[in-house]
């Protein structure tokens, strides 16, 4: 009898950040684990790692309106440009500065979202179908 080896169904996951259309929202996730969201306020919600509770993702909601009002004008981006995480992260929190001020909480939290981001050398991609 002849048998054939079961070939490998499972690929390593790769980070990648993603715009999600009907959601409206990019969402990127450092781990492929089950999660529990923590929203942050409306355009932040950090992903925890459902055992350990560790960051492991997040998702920025609103991101069409986001991308077509403060990012693409202020940086002259072309519909297909890809766009770093970091950067998007660092605009919205000088857009949003003045309601995080007096919130430690949610500074820290954008702050975890940046580093993660950073790490991973984040980019969204293709930014096209946010600019529809």
């Amino acid at each position: 009898m002849i048998t054939h080896p079961m070939p490998d169904l499972h690929s390593v996951y790769q980070p990648v950040a993603l715009y999600l259309d009907d959601a409206d929202s990019v969402e990127y996730m450092r781990r492929d684990v089950a999660c529990v969201y923590r929203r942050v306020d409306g355009f932040l919600t950090l992903a925890l790692d459902l055992k350990t509770r560790e960051l492991t993702g997040f998702r920025l909601k609103g991101f069409r309106n986001f991308f077509l009002t403060y990012l693409k004008p202020r940086h002259e981006l072309l519909d297909d440009d890809f766009i770093s995480l970091v950067s998007v992260i660092e605009q919205a929190v000088q857009v949003m500065g003045d309601k995080l001020v007096g919130d430690p909480e949610r500074q820290d939290a954008y702050r975890q979202a940046r580093k993660m981001a950073h790490e991973g050398n984040a980019t969204i991609e293709p930014i096209g179908a946010a600019a529809a």
